[in-house]
């Protein structure tokens, strides 16, 4: 646990690092890369403060911890959520679709309508891959 909270420091140290340095650069980068720096920055520093915040938790109260851990493990609890998930991959799957045909009505750019139809193969035969790879694992 221990060497993990270094890690978990490391994230935020190196995450408001990158956040300086965008500030710093300024007008001397072009405003994507500040972007980029100051948003993969914020991320790390949020993910890791997050994660010391979760591991001073277990530390204070680990038979509560465990109890989570146990009921997040749980076999009907797992269940409930890869159908979840399935179901939100589902709408986001014909939501993207319906993007592309606003797209073609609004007159948008071909390629903003052709990667929405990507994004939409490209995860339709990713859902009939894995669906082959599990029926051959049961």
């Amino acid at each position: 646990m221990r060497r993990n909270k270094g890690l978990f420091i490391g994230m935020m140290l190196f995450g408001a690092g990158l956040a300086v340095l965008s500030l710093l650069l300024g007008d001397r980068v072009e405003n994507a890369v500040g972007g980029m720096l100051m948003g993969v920055g914020s991320g790390l520093f949020a993910m890791g403060l997050a994660n010391l915040l979760r591991l001073h938790r277990a530390e204070k109260n680990p038979r509560q911890m465990k109890q989570e851990e146990i009921e997040a493990n749980d076999e009907r609890n797992v269940a409930i959520r890869r159908r979840a998930q399935a179901v939100a991959g589902e709408v986001l799957q014909w939501s993207v679709m319906a993007a592309a045909w606003i797209s073609i009505g609004f007159g948008a750019p071909l390629w903003v309508t052709l990667t929405a139809v990507g994004v939409f193969v490209a995860k339709s035969v990713l859902e009939l891959c894995l669906m082959v790879r599990y029926q051959r694992e049961m």
